[in-house]
């Protein structure tokens, strides 16, 4: 088949590479002048890496792996654990560990596993059916991202995006030496302000802040100095982190989720994919991962059946109750994790009332992916 993709993104990519390697013709319709992909890393869970797996990438990127030890999960400012989970045990019982790289790298990786010419930078495309841009196309994968143009021109009714009024900065930072780190993420029950880091494979470390007060500073420099004395009564890793990164790399966004689920994820010949079909807040690290688990899917719903409609169909059903769940599990998971004030000092006391093995199978349950269309993973069931 000729099959158009619109977006490079990460999911667009792994759309377009899983396509390709089904046999399938593949063009990728970018708007941007050039190819990129902004941000800092990303943590790639076990269902993220068992798609790349499927993909013919796992390899390169399980060997960015960084050993996260048993220890993660949620702690309070200080370090100290809340929700404890074992992630030596999670990697166990998924067959994959969780992965962070930087996000241009991985980029990189997609695009490289593609032909050249494949994709076709400075094309926009804001309505269906695109037949002036690619007359040939027996179907198209929509994937430009959580402000998805093309969603909005396909189902017109439907609210759209939505910010979560929160802000998360995200940064690459090298560890701090003599400063010893803080797998997984801090909460504070006073602001409902949390910090997360993760060490990478070569040193260096990921790590996140977010923030709901409006009296951030917009220069990068005072931000980044009110950052840093905002975390100044956290875990040392922290402020730290912060500290050792300029400015002027620590990337700012107001995070954002659909207001409400999409009502399918296919019409006729085109489909939806990735943040542009499920868009949720990072609260569950799935942004990436399901838009590459969509990716495997649709390539293996379409190698079943010449009936493009009928295989986008399958699709739809196979993906949306998976993704409608999780982006209910997300929104309901930055509720929790935001809580402030006696609250915020409630949720931390249940938190550990917590048994840690439950706690890990539960997150070992969220991560279950088989690649097989319809197949599910014995995890959790």
């Amino acid at each position: 088949m000729d099959i158009t993709v619109v977006g490079a993104g990460l999911g667009g990519l792994a759309a377009a590479v899983a396509l390709h390697r089904s046999g399938h013709t593949v063009t990728v319709l970018e708007r941007a002048p050039h190819l990129r992909e902004t941000g800092a890393g990303i943590g790639i869970m076990p269902n993220g890496v068992l798609a790349l797996d499927a993909l013919g990438l796992g390899a390169p990127v399980r060997e960015r792996s960084a050993p996260l030890g048993t220890a993660g999960g949620v702690r309070n400012r200080h370090g100290q654990p809340l929700l404890a989970t074992d992630q030596r045990a999670v990697e166990a019982l998924t067959g994959a560990p969780v992965v962070v790289v930087p996000r241009r790298w991985l980029h990189g990786l997609l695009a490289e596993a593609l032909p050249a010419g494949t994709v076709r930078t400075g094309r926009p495309v804001d309505a269906v059916p695109i037949s002036d841009a690619v007359p040939t196309s027996d179907a198209v994968v929509v994937a430009d991202g959580a402000g998805s143009r093309l969603r909005a021109a396909l189902f017109p009714g439907h609210p759209g995006l939505q910010v979560s009024g929160e802000f998360a900065a995200r940064a690459i930072a090298p560890a701090p030496p003599g400063v010893p780190l803080a797998p997984g993420e801090l909460l504070d029950h006073r602001s409902g302000e949390r910090f997360g880091c993760m060490p990478m494979a070569d040193g260096a470390v990921y790590w996140y802040a977010t923030w709901r007060t409006p009296d951030a500073p917009a220069d990068p420099t005072a931000r980044h100095a009110w950052l840093r004395a905002r975390r100044a009564d956290w875990h040392p890793c922290a402020a730290e982190l912060i500290a050792a990164t300029a400015p002027g790399d620590v990337h700012v966004v107001e995070t954002a989720r659909l207001a409400a689920p999409l009502p399918t994820f296919a019409l006729g010949q085109v489909a939806l994919l990735g943040d542009a079909a499920h868009a949720m807040t990072p609260d569950l690290g799935q942004g990436a991962c399901l838009a590459f688990e969509d990716a495997v899917t649709l390539a293996g719903v379409l190698d079943t059946t010449a009936d493009v409609a009928a295989a986008l169909a399958r699709y739809d059903a196979l993906r949306r109750p998976r993704t409608t769940d999780l982006m209910r599990q997300a929104r309901r998971m930055n509720r929790i994790l935001t809580l402030r004030g006696p609250a915020g000092r409630l949720r931390d006391a249940a938190l550990r009332l917590l048994p840690r093995g439950p706690a890990t199978r539960a997150m070992a349950a969220q991560f279950r992916f088989d690649p097989r269309p319809g197949q599910r993973s014995p995890i959790g069931t």
